[in-house]
């Protein structure tokens, strides 16, 4: 199962939802939010010159993701 659903907007950003409990946990433990522009949406809204970073250490604690 995927830890995050990860999807581009087209207009500079990346949209990304933790939709597993681990994926929710990563995140808030890494302090992703500080990534996010906007989170009024049922995804969270980052830049898309944030998203290599972010996605990078989801990688590499072998998290993966839905698109």
């Amino acid at each position: 199962m995927a830890d995050f659903h990860l999807t581009s907007a087209n207009d500079g950003t990346t949209l990304i939802r933790p939709i597993s409990a681990r994926g929710h946990t990563f995140w808030q433990e890494k302090n992703f939010n500080k990534f996010v522009v906007d989170n009024t949406a049922e995804h969270y809204v980052i830049l898309t010159k944030n998203q290599q970073k972010i996605c990078d250490e989801i990688r590499e604690n072998n998290m993966d993701f839905n698109n």
